[in-house]
């Protein structure tokens, strides 16, 4: 959390290697749609890359030098926030992005969380869905809780084929808890290769190389 007096969390960072850091997720998160990453820095991230994505749609000469000097790698990402990203959300006023909650880090139970920009390749609101509905399964509980069923309606309402959609990811999530590998991993893997669509096939095979 930040301090009393802090506008924003330090990160356990100095000012420009906590820059260097956000810049470098700000870059990640419009190369590969979505980053898995601590929570506090997640948080941190999500106004910057909201407000580079209204100047990208402003189209502004000041936004365009602001968008120059803070991504790491402007060549592809100038392309993608000006030729993708300002199309993808140009009838949006913001809220271009969302933040999902993971399950604590091993080592030091740090919060955990995915930040993805919305209608990118992979919607991880649908998997996050499945991993609660099988979660509440084999607790053995009764009735889920009511932020799973906001997302259910949500999904089946808002998405082509939700409701067959979400059965799919909840057998997918049933078969990764049987297989003893931590659904946590497979969230990140579906993060991580949102560029390279990692698909529920690659999922599936990494769950039979592991038994």
């Amino acid at each position: 959390m930040p301090s009393q007096g802090q506008a924003h969390r330090t990160l356990g960072r100095a000012s420009a290697p906590r820059r260097a850091l956000l810049r470098q997720l700000v870059t990640s998160l419009i190369e590969h749609d979505s980053i898995t990453t601590t929570y506090a820095r997640a948080k941190e991230t999500q106004p910057l890359i909201e407000k580079l994505i209204t100047h990208a749609k402003d189209g502004t000469v000041a936004g365009q030098k602001a968008l120059y000097g803070f991504v790491f790698n402007p060549a592809l990402s100038m392309k993608k926030l000006y030729d993708e990203l300002a199309v993808r959300y140009k009838d949006r006023t913001g809220g271009y992005t969302r933040l999902l909650h993971l399950e604590p880090r091993d080592r030091d139970a740090a919060p955990m969380a995915v930040l993805e920009l919305l209608g990118g390749p992979k919607d991880l609101r649908l998997y996050m869905t499945a991993k609660a509905i099988v979660h509440a399964e084999v607790s053995g509980k009764a009735k889920l809780d009511r932020a799973t069923v906001l997302n259910m309606r949500k999904i089946e309402a808002n998405m082509k084929d939700g409701k067959q959609l979400l059965r799919e990811k909840v057998e997918l999530m049933r078969r990764v808890y049987h297989s003893g590998r931590s659904s946590q991993d497979v969230l990140t893997d579906i993060s991580e290769n949102a560029k390279t669509r990692a698909d529920d096939k690659a999922i599936s095979k990494k769950i039979a190389l592991r038994k």
